[in-house]
């Protein structure tokens, strides 16, 4: 190849790789900056029935505001961004469901992100379950059981419950402030005050028990006083990227139980 035709393919070419990176970035596909990594959506209600949503992550500066589109093709309101968080607004009344959450700030695959979320909705507690161990450290256990609207299991939800029990003398104790996160039922429940094909439905609540209550206990003892025992669910915090609100609602529940 002649200098002359080795220059006229040279200029060819870079007007072509200039051409095409031009076209890229008018597209907003971007080659430099940081993948879209979305870790967490958080959600806020607002009035008039719009829904704040938080999303947290990175690389959702790119330029321009990034797109952030629900499944159903529905665009939400970007209201702030960051490197690394972005504020955005569904439109009043958008309707309850599971939505796939999507986040764009070009063409490329690493500009693009996407998560499962789910709008509306409820949590209810369907039973508490109580139960009496045997043995020489007689004690009881309370485990609770979550369900969505739909009857399905609510697993990774935060729930935080006071159990109480009232004494012979009538004094009214309170013997356990628990937290814990619903899982997969895992066969903890005995059925004595809930169904076993309800509990293997739903989503368990860790088992808490009075440890070390007893009038005068022997050594690291987990038996517990005589009398009878309730657990009041305080509140109910949905599981990662869903804004379901707990009922209100604390299913009657209760047990006796006689320290031998």
């Amino acid at each position: 190849m002649t200098s002359r035709k080795w220059f006229c393919f040279v200029s060819v070419l870079v007007a072509s790789v200039l051409l095409l990176t031009q076209s890229a970035a008018a597209m907003g596909g971007k080659g430099g900056g940081a993948a879209v990594v979305i870790s967490s959506v958080q959600f806020a209600d607002l009035p008039g029935g719009k829904v704040n949503i938080e999303i947290l992550g990175g690389g959702f500066l790119n330029g321009d505001f990034p797109v952030v589109m629900l499944s159903d093709g529905t665009q939400l309101d970007v209201l702030e961004v960051s490197t690394t968080a972005i504020s955005a607004n569904t439109p009043a009344g958008q309707a309850d469901g599971d939505y796939v959450l999507s986040i764009s700030t070009g063409t490329f695959s690493k500009n693009n992100a996407s998560t499962d979320i789910h709008l509306g909705g409820t949590i209810s507690i369907v039973c508490i379950d109580w139960y009496l161990t045997t043995g020489p450290d007689h004690h009881i256990h309370a485990e609770g059981f979550l369900q969505d609207e739909k009857g399905n299991p609510v697993i990774g939800a935060a729930v935080h419950w006071e159990a109480f029990v009232t004494l012979p003398s009538g004094e009214d104790v309170m013997w356990y402030d628990y937290n814990t996160t619903t899982f997969k039922y895992a066969g903890y429940n005995h059925g004595d005050s809930c169904p076993l094909a309800v509990a293997k439905a739903s989503g368990a609540t860790g088992q808490n028990c009075c440890i070390g209550n007893a009038l005068d206990p022997p050594d690291d003892s987990r038996s517990c006083e005589t009398g009878d025992y309730r657990a009041e669910v305080i509140s109910v915090t949905a599981p990662a990227n869903s804004n379901r609100k707990w009922d209100g609602i604390t299913p009657t529940n209760g047990r006796y139980f006689e320290q031998p």
